[in-house]
């Protein structure tokens, strides 16, 4: 757990970004679509999915660390 709260939520979404850019630009110049490419689009969306959960175990970390902080 505490690993995780130490990645960097931001390196996800920059990840999830570029992956999904490639995996459509990608797809959208060829005209066979193949399982590489939805698999490149899944896997920046995950990443995505994946960013947005670490960071709102961060938000929820911090929260709790300042209500105790202030009692």
């Amino acid at each position: 757990m505490n690993k995780i709260l130490k990645l960097d939520a931001n390196l996800f979404f920059a990840i999830s970004i570029i992956s999904l850019s490639i995996g459509g630009i990608w797809m959208s110049y060829t005209e066979e679509k193949n399982l590489i490419q939805l698999g490149i689009i899944v896997l920046g969306g995950l990443s995505g999915i994946s960013g947005g959960i670490i960071g709102f175990m961060q938000r929820g970390e911090i929260i709790k660390n300042s209500k105790e902080s202030d009692d």
